[in-house]
């Protein structure tokens, strides 16, 4: 620029010209295209740091990704879902993106979609795979989400149902509650070739989800590289979902419902579809199952699948062996019977041997040492076990029995399992057992499912079942109102004779007092009901009843404990007019801790019977029980030794007992206690203090020689202790 034209520009008043800059088409391209490849570039490094990380993504430039190269892998057509006759489609929103990963060989999408023709009023199921027209049955917005309207008109659907479901559903559903049942199951040993086809493995699912009478609403899944499949199904209910390791035969499977059906009968439909045999080699072992079953959520309202039962069976994963015998609904109560094999207490491998009849080994040759343990339960509360049979029936029945001099008369409140029965038959004198049981069909499936509890084949003189025996009654009646109609006080003053013959003894056999059920607590707060009992006993009739799980060391006293109706039975015992009154424990009943029971008897002549030496009860047992035919000892558990340690009270029951408030005078001695306050009466009925230190052989009068040798007064000690060791 001139030096005139800059004085120029800068004189005042000049107009000022504005610059003008050309740029040619040429560098717009090369300027656009640079920006592009620039982000492209960065955008690139960032997913591969993202995806394959730091040190890895050095590396990624030599590699040839598998998120770009997929191997050829033909698509096949997965089954689609389908809805149950009477259900209808849900109103949903479907959404759904496809990820590539690095390991997938082929992903897919099947989902229900309701599309009413108007012509046919059919329903489609929509799959994502694209349709033959090559476009998808869903739109699908830039990034690749997917969302689809489904259900609607709120009419009910015909749809045809799977070939072996004949039911029809209603198409309106209990409200669904924020809780669920969740079913985890695992299977080894299962074939590698199903494992690893992903339509075998869908079709499966499928199959399974209409067999449940569930509602599948949609479902994705991966075959992996270099084998293996993952697929998950969205429920109306919630999920289903497996995968699998074809390499190992395993596949490990979970299903969770909201709904309220069960998810324990859909195990046979699992076992059938999923556990597929080895097809390879014949000496394969077969397919073998591991399951858990758990409440989840919060449910206002308990479950039977949430005591007991779930407890000690269903929950429990870690089980070698865990089947369902058999499950049914009487017009009482629900029975549920389960065979296990927990490793922590039994041998699977041994069982499976002792199947084997064609080699002589030492589990095939008595096969009876290695069975599954069978536990019975009744409303979810376990009654009974097959370990604990002989223990828990012996220890109810044979005290009672060997404490009375000739008991000719027995009768049996409850027992429907009818081994209670079993185990008074074994005895000589006895000419009449009546066994008053309300749930006649407990009985018929006892004797079906649970043969071993109610045979009588092996006693000299009897039946194949018990019930047949010529000297058993059973009255399938209730038993609260079977002994008020014939002993109440006023069926006993109204009528000109016994409607029936009184008992020598009398057995309950019913629930647990600790059961949190109106019939538990008919059965031992009605003091009315017990009075009965009394009423219907001999002169030197004796009571014996099980009263559950024995008290804790460290537990409260039982008036404020859920012991409260036990110890409310006690009391009654001493109001009524029984004289003397025994707790003993059998630790062997395979209930999860030792159980009590108690002995009430109405004379003095049987309560020297109890406490004979074992030598006698030894010898009594040989006089008074019934041969058998095998020649193998009729009992099992029960002897003298076994009756000389149930003669004195569990350490547990003295605790509780003088946890009392106030605290029982006997207690305050054996505590030693400065000043023990003096009591006016006489011993107490129910006074476990007393037998445990009762004046026998270094009983407690030894024990007031000791005390009173350190300094205390005669005058000062309890009334009841005064006319023990006078």
């Amino acid at each position: 620029m001139s030096r005139e034209t800059s004085e120029q520009e800068q004189a005042p008043g000049a107009v000022s010209q504005p610059y003008i800059v050309r740029v040619s088409r040429t560098f717009i391209y090369i300027s656009l295209l640079t920006s592009i490849l620039l982000a492209f570039t960065i955008g690139r490094a960032a997913r591969i740091i993202l995806m394959k990380g730091p040190r890895r993504a050095l590396l990624a430039p030599h590699d040839t990704s598998a998120m770009f190269v997929r191997p050829e892998h033909a698509r096949p057509s997965l089954p689609h879902p389908q809805l149950i006759v009477g259900k209808e489609v849900p109103r949903t929103l479907y959404t759904a993106k496809n990820f590539d990963t690095a390991m997938g060989a082929s992903t897919a999408s099947v989902y229900l979609e309701k599309s009413v023709d108007s012509a046919s009023n059919s329903v489609k199921v929509s799959n994502d795979q694209k349709s033959d027209d090559g476009k998808s049955f869903c739109k699908a917005d830039q990034g690749g989400d997917k969302t689809c309207s489904r259900g609607g008109s709120g009419n009910s659907v015909d749809i045809i149902a799977p070939n072996n479901s004949d039911a029809t559903l209603s198409g309106e559903e209990a409200p669904h509650l924020p809780a669920g049942q969740h079913l985890l199951v695992d299977i080894k040993n299962v074939d590698g070739t199903f494992l690893n086809s992903e339509l075998r493995l869908a079709q499966a699912m499928v199959d399974v989800v209409n067999q449940s009478k569930l509602t599948l609403l949609s479902y994705h899944c991966h075959k992996l590289i270099p084998m293996g499949v993952s697929c998950v199904g969205v429920l109306l209910e919630s999920h289903i979902s497996f995968h699998t390791w074809p390499e190992e035969g395993v596949i490990t499977l979970d299903l969770f419902t909201c709904g309220s059906g069960e998810l324990v009968p859909v195990l046979p439909i699992i076992e059938e579809l999923f556990a597929i045999p080895i097809e390879d080699g014949n000496a394969a072992d077969p397919p073998q199952l591991l399951w858990s079953h758990k409440l989840r959520g919060f449910n206002p309202e308990p479950s039977v699948l949430g005591d007991d039962l779930g407890q000690f069976v269903l929950e429990r994963s870690q089980m070698d062996l865990k089947v369902e015998v058999a499950s049914t609904k009487t017009k009482f109560q629900r029975i549920d019977i389960y065979d296990s094999i927990d490793s922590s207490a039994r041998d699977y491998l041994s069982y499976m041997k002792s199947l084997d009849s064609k080699h002589t080994s030492y589990e095939s040759l008595h096969p009876e040492l290695f069975l599954p343990e069978r536990e019975v339960y009744l409303d979810g509360v376990l009654q009974s076990t097959r370990y604990g049979n002989e223990p828990y029936h012996e220890a109810l029945v044979h005290p009672s029995m060997f404490s009375h001099p000739n008991p000719k008369r027995v009768g049996i409140i409850g027992g429907g399992e009818g081994a209670t029965l079993r185990e008074v038959l074994k005895h000589k004198s006895i000419e009449v057992a009546t066994m008053i049981e309300i749930d006649e069909e407990m009985v018929s499936f006892s004797r079906k499912h649970l043969p071993d509890w109610n045979t009588c084949s092996d006693i000299k003189g009897s039946a194949e079942w018990c019930g047949d025996d010529t000297r058993a009654r059973i009255f399938y009646e209730d038993g609260v109102a079977w002994f008020h109609d014939r002993f109440s006080d006023e069926a006993l003053s109204a009528s000109n004779g016994l409607k029936e013959e009184r008992f020598d003894v009398l057995i309950m056999d019913a629930l647990d007092p600790q059961d949190n059920v109106p019939f538990a607590d008919i059965l031992y707060t009605n003091e009315g009901f017990i009075k009965t009992l009394y009423n219907a006993l001999t002169d030197n009739g004796i009571i014996v009843m099980q009263l559950g799980e024995s008290a804790e060391n460290l537990g409260p006293p039982e008036e404020i404990s859920r012991n409260s109706k036990r110890s409310f039975v006690m009391h009654v015992f001493e109001r009524i007019g029984f004289t003397n009154v025994h707790v003993y424990e059998e630790g062997n009943c395979h209930f999860r801790g030792p159980w009590s029971y108690a002995v009430a008897m109405k004379s003095n002549e049987t309560e020297s019977l109890w406490y004979r030496s074992s030598a006698e009860i030894d010898v009594e047992v040989r006089k008074r029980i019934l041969p058998t035919v095998s020649g193998k000892p009729a009992l099992k558990n029960f002897d003298g030794t076994l009756m000389e340690s149930y003669q004195n009270p569990p350490k547990s029951f003295e605790l509780v007992y003088c946890r009392a408030t106030p605290v029982p005078d006997s207690c305050k001695y054996l505590l030693g206690h400065d000043k023990i306050a003096i009591t006016p009466e006489g011993r107490k009925l129910y006074d476990p203090i007393i037998d445990r230190h009762s004046p026998r052989e270094g009983g407690i009068c030894d024990y007031v020689s000791y005390v009173m040798k350190r300094g205390h007064r005669y005058d000062s000690l309890p009334q009841e202790v005064k006319m023990m060791c006078n």
